[in-house]
């Protein structure tokens, strides 16, 4: 008496990729390129817009000499 057929492995076709999985390398370069931008970019305006603000005076550092006391 022969064994009846038995289906041990069945082969099929993978699904296709998810749209996350198919462009999320075009996602993350674009994301990455807007925050390089932006830490680039001059966001401090405060700064240039008010030129009625004193600027630090330079200072002079004593060195005594050999001929003071």
């Amino acid at each position: 008496m022969t064994k009846p057929l038995r289906v041990e492995y069945v082969v099929t076709q993978p699904s296709p990729p998810s749209w996350w999985k198919k462009n999320r390398h075009l996602v993350l370069l674009v994301v990455g390129l807007l925050v390089g931008a932006w830490l680039v970019g001059n966001h401090d305006n405060t700064a240039t817009s008010s030129p009625d603000r004193p600027r630090p005076a330079h200072s002079n550092v004593y060195e005594p000499h050999d001929s003071d006391p």
